[in-house]
C-alpha cells in the first residue's frame, strides 16, 4: 500500500494533459516524418511524467493549507505521507527523469530542467509563481502545453523543424492556458484565504473565465490556420463550454468546462494511440478503487 501511496499522490490524472499533448503532437509529427512510436518516444513522455510527478509531490508540501481550506483529499492532510517523504520523492523522481534525459539527447535534457525549474518556482518561496496570475498562467502553459509539444522531436534542429508543425507548441499553450484559467475559479475561496493572487482572486470568477475562453477562442484560430481540423474541434466546444460558464452561477458548471477540453484531447490522443485508451480505463479503474478504500471518498468524478 506505500508504494501505491507514492504513485497516486504523484497525480497521476493531472499527468492526463501532459500525456495527451504530448502524444497528439506526436501523432502530428509521426505523419510528417513517416516515423513510427518507438521506445526512445515512451522514454521520453516517462521522463517528463517523472518531471511533472516531483513537481506535484513539492507542490503538495508547499499547499497543503489551501488543499485543506478548498476540502481536498490530500496525503498531508489525512497523514498518509510527510513532508519529509513527499520531498524525497520529488527530489528522486527529478533526478531519474534527468538521467533519463541523458540517454536521449542534450535537447532533451534541457527541455527536462526547464521544466524542473518550473516546477520548483512554481511552488516555493519567495517565487510562488502558482499565486501570481500571468505567472501561473505562463508556467502552466508552458509546463503542459508548450514543452510537451516540443519535446516530441529530441533531435530537433533548424534543418528539421518542419517535420513538428511549428504551431503545435503554441496551439497546446494557449489550450492549456485557457483550461488552467478555468481551474483556478472553484478555489478562489481558499486561495483568497491564503493570500494566493490568482486571476479569480484579484478580478474576480467572471473575468477568469471570460479570460479563458478568449485563450480557447484563440487556440481555435490556431488550429484553423494550421489546418488541424480535429484539433479546431476540441477548441470550438471549449470555448462554447466557456461561455456557458461565463453566464452561470455555478462552480460545477466552471469546473465541468474545464474537463471537458481534456477529456476531448484525451480522446483523440486515445483514438491515435488505442493503447493508450486502454491505459487511460484501468488508470480511472485503479484510481476510483484506491480513492475508495484509502480515503472513502469517490475519485475522479466528471464534475
Amino acid at each position: 500500500m506505500r508504494l501505491l501511496d507514492y504513485v497516486f499522490a504523484a497525480r497521476p490524472l493531472l499527468h492526463v494533459p501532459l500525456w495527451s499533448v504530448y502524444l497528439v503532437s506526436l501523432r502530428y509529427h509521426l505523419q510528417l516524418s513517416g516515423e513510427r512510436f518507438g521506445l526512445s518516444d515512451f522514454r521520453l513522455l516517462l521522463a517528463m511524467s517523472l518531471i511533472a510527478a516531483g513537481a506535484f509531490y513539492f507542490n503538495q508540501v508547499h499547499d497543503a493549507e489551501s488543499d485543506r481550506i478548498n476540502a481536498k483529499v490530500g496525503f498531508l492532510q489525512n497523514d498518509i505521507l510527510s513532508e519529509r517523504s513527499l520531498t524525497r520523492a520529488y527530489l528522486i523522481a527529478s533526478v531519474f527523469a534527468i538521467a533519463i534525459g541523458l540517454t536521449l539527447s542534450w535537447l532533451t535534457v534541457c527541455i527536462l530542467m526547464f521544466a524542473f525549474v518550473l516546477g520548483y518556482l512554481y511552488s516555493a518561496p519567495p517565487f510562488r509563481l502558482k499565486d501570481r496570475p500571468i505567472a501561473g498562467l505562463l508556467v502552466n502553459a508552458a509546463g503542459a502545453g508548450f514543452l510537451p509539444s516540443v519535446a516530441v522531436m529530441p533531435d530537433l534542429t533548424m534543418n528539421n523543424i518542419g517535420l513538428m508543425g511549428w504551431d503545435n507548441p503554441f496551439y497546446f499553450a494557449a489550450a492549456v492556458g485557457g483550461v488552467y484559467l478555468l481551474t483556478t475559479v472553484p478555489d478562489l475561496a481558499g486561495d483568497a484565504a491564503t493570500g494566493k493572487k490568482t486571476v479569480p482572486v484579484l478580478f474576480g470568477s467572471k473575468a477568469a473565465v471570460g479570460a479563458a475562453a478568449v485563450i480557447l477562442a484563440y487556440s481555435g484560430f490556431i488550429a484553423l490556420r494550421s489546418e488541424r481540423h480535429l484539433l479546431l474541434v476540441v477548441s470550438s466546444l471549449a470555448f462554447l463550454m466557456a461561455v456557458i460558464a461565463f453566464f452561470s452561477s455555478s462552480s460545477k458548471i466552471v469546473l465541468f468546462a474545464a474537463k471537458i477540453p481534456i477529456l476531448m484531447l484525451t480522446c483523440l490522443a486515445g483514438y491515435f494511440f488505442p493503447l493508450y485508451l486502454v491505459f487511460m480505463i484501468a488508470l480511472i479503474a485503479g484510481t476510483r478503487l484506491y480513492y475508495r478504500r484509502r480515503f472513502g471518498t469517490v475519485y475522479p468524478r466528471l464534475a
